[in-house]
């Protein structure tokens, strides 16, 4: 070993070079050959679709209208309930029923009273009749007189007499007709107080003023009610049922009559369409809210004073939406993968609101172009893919639909 020479060393060294060179030319050509290779990646087409502005509200549900049911009598006691909370009643079906002894005795005699009027009146008109025919002879007797008088036929005495006797008849036909009158007006004070009786009478059957569902019932037997008192029964007119939220002010003044909303009822597997009916005339100064009521499409099997939430669309704009996944968010600047002529871009773009995995595009992206569905960090920009676009069973629409978006939900305020 020792006795190798220089120019020997020199050519083993060559030797390894070269070997070393084959190399790396061999591992270059392997890197070129993987950067020139093209990746397959999942992508979606960005579309325009509406997004809807909502506002969320939570409330209660509560009858549309109340109709509070009292008594309009004062010391009559309870004496029969016909009625229980829950039961559906039509207009004037009877709820109660108050002690009408009294009411009754008092209608006997008044029937009573209106037999005597009616035989007071028919003697009186045989009183008018009798005058009357009594008036007539008179007449023809004083009448015959004057006619026989100038005659001498008749001495002046006999015609002063029948004058007299014609006079008499006239003033008792006369009285005769206002006894007959007087009668007739005791016949209808009598009529009157009937009337009032029977109002009374049916003052003591309390009915429903108008259909609907009994709310509540504090009738109870026995008690003797006021008209001062809570009311006797509470009736739900119609039955109608709608949903009456507390809405502060600054979304408030975002709530039109006739905007869409669907409440959301515990128990019920679908959401119940409505529309917003009525929105308070002011705010309340405390609380700076305002109630707002809306009007359901269906209310069967609602109970008012039950808990629900609710959405009311407020507006509808349109942008660009993609799925959350497609959109890389890194200290506060948000960047999609955009995929052009098999080429990537890495593009920055302003984002609005983001709902049911989809993100609203403001700025940056516009409608038709491709972009990478899951946005990472083994791309890089520049690098040339394959772009596959992404299927419904994989999880992601071929072209993506409606978005909404929601503001704070109200509370109640009660």
């Amino acid at each position: 070993m020792h006795g190798k020479t220089w120019p020997g060393r020199l050519v083993a060294w060559r030797t390894i070079g070269a070997a070393v060179a084959c190399f790396a030319v061999a591992g270059t050509n392997a890197a070129s050959a993987g950067a020139v290779e093209q990746m397959p990646v999942t992508v979606v087409v960005a579309r325009e679709a509406p997004v809807t502005e909502q506002i969320a509200v939570v409330g209660t549900l509560a009858a549309r209208e109340e109709i509070q049911v009292h008594s309009s009598l004062e010391g009559r006691e309870i004496k029969q309930i016909l009625v229980e909370v829950g039961e559906r009643v039509e207009a004037g079906k009877p709820l109660a029923l108050l002690d009408a002894a009294d009411t009754l005795l008092a209608l006997d005699k008044n029937a009573v009273s209106m037999q005597r009027a009616k035989v007071a009146i028919a003697a009186e008109r045989s009183k008018v009749d009798i005058t009357l025919v009594s008036e007539r002879e008179a007449w023809k007797k004083l009448e015959r007189s004057r006619s026989l008088q100038p005659k001498g036929a008749v001495s002046d005495q006999t015609l002063e007499e029948h004058q007299n006797a014609y006079d008499r008849a006239v003033a008792e036909l006369a009285l005769a007709r206002q006894s007959l009158a007087l009668a007739e007006a005791d016949e209808r004070i009598i009529a009157s107080e009937r009337r009032e009786i029977e109002l009374t009478l049916e003052r003591c059957t309390l009915r429903a003023p108008s259909a609907g569902v009994v709310l509540d019932r504090r009738a109870r037997l026995g008690a003797v009610p006021s008209s001062s008192d809570d009311p006797l029964f509470t009736i739900a007119r119609d039955g109608a049922i709608e949903f009456v939220a507390e809405v502060t002010d600054g979304n408030f003044v975002r709530l039109k009559e006739g905007m869409a909303a669907r409440i959301a009822v515990p128990g019920l597997d679908v959401p119940v369409s409505g529309t917003v009916r009525l929105t308070a005339a002011r705010l309340e100064p405390k609380t700076r809210s305002g109630s707002v009521r809306i009007e359901l499409d269906s209310d069967e099997w609602l109970v008012p004073g039950a808990y629900a939430r609710g959405e009311v669309d407020t507006g509808t704009r349109s942008n660009v939406l993609l799925p959350g996944t497609a959109v890389k968010s890194a200290g506060g600047i948000s960047s999609v993968y955009v995929v052009r002529n098999d080429l990537v871009s890495v593009r920055n773009v302003k984002v609005g609101v983001q709902r049911d995995n989809l993100v609203e595009i403001l700025d940056g992206l516009g409608d038709g172009e491709m972009v990478v569905l899951k946005a990472g960090g083994f791309l890089r920009d520049r690098d040339r893919v394959i772009p596959v676009l992404a299927s419904v069973e994989g999880g992601a629409p071929r072209e993506l639909s409606e978005v909404v978006v929601p503001a704070d939900a109200e509370g109640v305020r009660r």
